[in-house]
């Protein structure tokens, strides 16, 4: 399966996608910008956000279709939980699992965007090292979800979480970026970390699971998914 997708059957090439993103938004979009007023690229920037919101929802539906719209039971079946919900993994959901891999790396690279649109409009000081770390690490890591989602059915776990929270980020990203006059109404703007915080801690409880369970994963797989699920 790996082999017959396009964009990440290759590990150099997702190695020489960072080292462009990164070209770009350290050192080439900063000097072209350096004598450039800022572009607003509003309507860019509506459309990347519908997309997102878009492509998030999918992954999210994607995931609860595979566990039957049983979430819950994922802490009773922590180291096969699609395969249970489904009483037993075949061909047919093994692609599905797969597939939905293959969209969350595609997901992250489109993330990379984010960056060149903060560029572009001439906002550097938003450029952070901690932003960058994020999008690279999320790049390289989802992309590595194609080679071990199908042995690690957790990782889908992680990413259908990881893909609700960001639905409602990009939810409010766009609503936001439609003017003061909605943006007055975005009250639960705070409420976004205490999201991501839920995030990690119920990411956090579920690896310990995972490991208690002895679901016979390397230990570095348990880090990958701590890594996938919840920067």
């Amino acid at each position: 399966y790996v082999n017959s997708v396009p964009i990440v059957s290759s590990p150099p090439a997702q190695c020489l996608t960072v080292l462009v993103y990164l070209g770009l938004v350290l050192v080439i979009l900063p000097r072209y910008m350096a004598n450039r007023q800022p572009y607003q690229l509003k309507s860019f920037i509506h459309v990347y956000n519908v997309s997102q919101i878009v492509m998030n929802i999918w992954m999210f539906y994607t995931y609860m279709d595979m566990v039957k719209y049983q979430p819950l039971q994922v802490w009773h079946h922590i180291c096969q939980p699609i395969s249970a919900a489904n009483n037993g993994a075949d061909h047919s959901l093994y692609l599905k699992m797969c597939n939905m891999s293959y969209l969350y790396c595609l997901n992250k690279s489109m993330d990379l965007v984010e960056t060149i649109i903060f560029c572009l409009k001439k906002k550097q000081s938003q450029v952070t090292f901690l932003h960058v770390y994020h999008h690279v690490m999320m790049k390289l890591a989802s992309c590595f979800s194609l080679f071990l989602f199908c042995r690690a059915e957790m990782s889908g776990t992680m990413a259908a979480l990881n893909s609700l929270v960001h639905t409602v980020m990009y939810t409010y990203y766009f609503l936001a970026n439609l003017g003061p006059s909605v943006r007055k109404y975005l009250w639960w703007k705070s409420h976004l970390t205490k999201l991501q915080i839920i995030q990690l801690l119920t990411i956090l409880t579920l690896l310990v699971k995972f490991q208690m369970e002895d679901c016979k994963q390397p230990y570095f797989v348990a880090i990958w998914l701590f890594i996938i699920g919840s920067i």
